[in-house]
């Protein structure tokens, strides 16, 4: 039996995790809930800095082929507003 131990917040009586699991569709599991006593309701930077890593959208146009160079891609797309802006 392997442990895992996953950080968590609650939030709305839900426990949301702060990463998915790594375990098969369907397995059971035995829960067990320690809250984390803190002096400062605060969250760290390091913290807060994970849980935005952990958004969706994080990393969402990691498979654009086109925005492999992302200076390159912003000096393309400038240029086009430049293009625009001397035509209007």
């Amino acid at each position: 039996m392997t442990l895992i131990i996953e950080k968590g917040k609650v939030n709305n009586g839900h426990i949301v995790l702060s990463k998915p699991l790594s375990l098969p569709e369907g397995t059971e599991v035995r829960i067990q809930i320690e809250p984390i006593e803190t002096d400062n309701t605060q969250n760290t930077a390091a913290e807060e800095n994970e849980d935005f890593a952990n958004q969706p959208f994080f990393g969402m146009w990691a498979d654009r082929e086109d925005m492999r160079d992302s200076v390159a891609w912003v000096r393309k797309q400038r240029e086009k507003w430049d293009d625009s802006a001397i035509k209007n």
